[in-house]
């Protein structure tokens, strides 16, 4: 084990000692990039505003036509805990806003792979769909969106990965690392951006008149939701994030929160009133991946779904066995491609530049978590690679990597 010294910065230490902080806090609160006293205020008023997001305006009057039309909308998720948590937020938030035809589709890791593709957006128009909304994907899907526009659905991305060199060709793209937006928290996930999505929509209904201040939904009901989202996809804790997870904790220790979130914090043997970061990060977030990653992802957006109690519990018991059985799983493929690893440079020597290894028998819904672990070991950027199980594709390798910090791995391989 290494210990590392973080850097503190004295100009940040200074400002938040001299703004009240103790000053040992001030001085781990400015390791942890804090720089002033003011973003220690967790208010809810204290969220950056919507306006800000490039895009979300659009996205707000394109979303409140719809609904005014009554046109069926379909969200079409990724298969992590950001995507389910983004799905489950998009569903609850735009059904409270008084959409009434809903559906939504998550692609198979295993048939489908990522994202909206082509053939994932002729699923949606088969569904009968007027409007294909992405929740923590679509950045990079140019020739998914372009397939759903020539059936002629309309497609609102909302993402928050980096662009590559062409961006969709979709109606509005609300993504804060999209060129030209402002929006100063680069870091917010996927299913913050459709929190912000909610909040504009909101906006857009009440100066139509469908809503006032009195009567408009509750949004902050969906800051559980967010809070595991958030926190589940390692994005960096800025400002405006951390108060996102720090609302969205008080109202789950309040007992504020879905039934399938209450339900999966049982099975992981946690309480809800003493929840932490912790809990998201290693109980309730590796138990929706590990649908995800085994079986099917509508089973961990079902969980937070569902505001039936018993059917809850039942969806949170059958998450609880499939992360059992890939923590099986993925202690065998580590130790075999650690050995794979190790074997590629003599003891005593440095590792190389990069990391490869494959196996036939790997499973590939859990190369990512292993070629982390090898990374995290060796301190190299990893792949890990395992043959295709999907219809027609055996003769494929799929595979995963991890990069270390500084090392952008897309773009090295671009």
């Amino acid at each position: 084990m290494q210990i590392l010294t973080r850097d503190i910065p004295p100009r940040s230490a200074w400002a938040l000692e001299q703004s009240g902080v103790h000053p040992l806090l001030a001085r781990l609160y400015a390791a942890r990039g804090v720089n002033s006293g003011d973003e220690l205020d967790d208010a809810l008023s204290r969220l950056l505003p919507p306006s800000g997001l490039q895009g979300v305006q659009d996205a707000a009057r394109l979303l409140a036509d719809a609904i005014a039309a009554d046109r069926q909308l379909c969200i079409v998720a990724d298969y992590d805990c950001d995507g389910a948590t983004a799905c489950a937020v998009a569903v609850r938030g735009l059904r409270m806003l008084g959409a009434q035809n809903m559906s939504y589709l998550v692609p198979d890791r295993v048939v489908d792979g990522y994202g909206l593709t082509p053939p994932i957006a002729q699923r949606v128009h088969a569904q009968g769909a007027d409007v294909l909304i992405t929740v923590d994907n679509g950045i990079a899907s140019v020739a998914g969106v372009q397939a759903a526009q020539a059936l002629g659905l309309q497609v609102l991305v909302t993402d928050h990965h980096l662009p590559g060199t062409e961006l969709p060709t979709a109606e509005v793209i609300v993504n804060p690392n999209q060129p030209g937006c402002s929006f100063s928290s680069k870091s917010i996930a996927g299913v913050g951006v459709m929190f912000y999505v909610l909040l504009a929509l909101r906006a857009e209904l009440r100066q139509r008149g469908v809503f006032d201040a009195s009567n408009q939904p509750r949004l902050d009901a969906l800051l559980p939701l967010v809070a595991l989202g958030t926190v589940a996809d390692v994005v960096r804790l800025d400002a405006n994030n951390r108060r996102l997870v720090a609302q969205g904790l008080r109202r789950v220790r309040a007992g504020a929160l879905p039934p399938g979130m209450s339900a999966l914090m049982r099975a992981a043997g946690r309480e809800t009133a003493k929840a932490t970061t912790f809990d998201f990060g290693f109980a309730l977030g590796p138990r929706i991946n590990a649908a995800g990653r085994l079986a099917d992802m509508t089973l961990g957006i079902e969980c937070l779904l569902t505001d039936d109690t018993g059917r809850a519990d039942e969806l949170a018991k059958q998450l609880d066995a499939i992360n059992r059985e890939r923590r099986v799983i993925e202690g065998d493929m580590r130790e075999m491609a650690m050995d794979m690893a190790e074997s590629l440079f003599d003891e005593g020597d440095e590792p190389p530049p990069a990391i490869c290894v494959f196996d036939p028998d790997f499973h590939e819904g859990v190369v990512g978590i292993v070629a982390s672990r090898i990374k995290d070991k060796l301190h190299r950027p990893t792949f890990v690679f395992a043959a295709s199980s999907a219809p027609g594709k055996e003769h494929e390798l799929k595979g995963s990597g991890r990069s270390i910090a500084g090392f952008h791995l897309r773009d090295a391989l671009d």
